[in-house]
This record gives structure tokens, sequence and C-alpha cells, in this order.
């Protein structure tokens, strides 16, 4: 078994201000992927936190929240023969905790992304929203500082 992680930070301007690969003290400014090792897995999982953090964005939007948001996919692969996605954990990490109300409505929401659709036939994708202060603090700090 194999798993890759990819963090995407999203601001309130829907910018993809930062991406992290795996759990590397580099995080990427401006998405600017030159020096990193991508592989399509990477990709997969960066298409569907980019598509998951849209959703998400917009949800918050409508209801007049602060709107930035940190993604965490993480994705298994089985290495039987030929290289199959197991699961995938989709770790959303909002700037404020939602009512029991708005996370059933922002869950159902996020299983109508276009790349979860794609996939959800073969692969068990999991959805969780969890109070991210901390981490999205960091990221926003880092963002202003010594970002490579």
């Amino acid at each position: 078994m194999k798993e890759t992680t990819v963090h995407i930070f999203r601001d309130k301007e829907r910018h993809i201000a930062a991406c992290q690969l795996e759990d590397s003290k580099n995080i990427i400014f401006g998405f600017s992927l030159d020096d990193a090792q991508l592989t399509p897995l990477h990709m997969l999982n960066i298409a569907l936190g980019q598509c998951i953090a849209e959703l998400a964005l917009r949800f918050l939007e409508r209801r007049n929240l602060k709107s930035c948001c940190l993604t965490s996919i993480r994705m298994t692969v089985k290495n039987t023969g030929s290289a199959r996605i197991e699961c995938a954990d989709v770790i959303l990490k909002l700037p404020l905790q939602l009512s029991a109300e708005d996370e059933t409505i922002l869950i159902r929401i996020l299983h109508q992304c276009p790349i979860h659709s794609a996939i959800s036939g073969s692969v068990s994708t999991r959805i969780f929203i969890c109070d991210g202060r901390e981490p999205i603090a960091q990221y926003e700090r880092d963002l202003l500082t010594n970002v490579k």
C-alpha cells in the first residue's frame, strides 16, 4: 500500500495560494510547482482538492462567512500488479465551526464535485469537515513571510 497526500490552501479571492505535498516542510507558493516531483496521483489529488475547495468557498460566501479553506486529500493505492486507488479521504478545514445543519448541507454539496463523481464508482471517498483555524492561520502567516 502507498499513500499520497496533497494539502491545498485557497484564500478568499479563490486563489490557490499554497500547495504542500505529503508532509514536506515546503509550502509551494502561487502553485508554481517547478521543483516538485508530481506523480499522476498527486495531480488527481490536486484536481479533487481544487474542486472541493471551490464548492466550499461558494457555500461560505453565500452565507457571508469567512471564505478560505484548507483541503487535505489522502489517497491510498493498492500495488497489486497494476496500481489501483483503494480509497480517498478528503478533509476540509474551515476557519470556523459550522452548525450540524450547515455541515450536512455542505457535505451534500461536496459530494456533487465533478472530480469526485468521476472516481466515485470505483473509489470509496469519505469527506470530513473540521475546524481548521490553526492550520489556516499557519498558511496565512507563511504566505506573508517565508514561503518558497
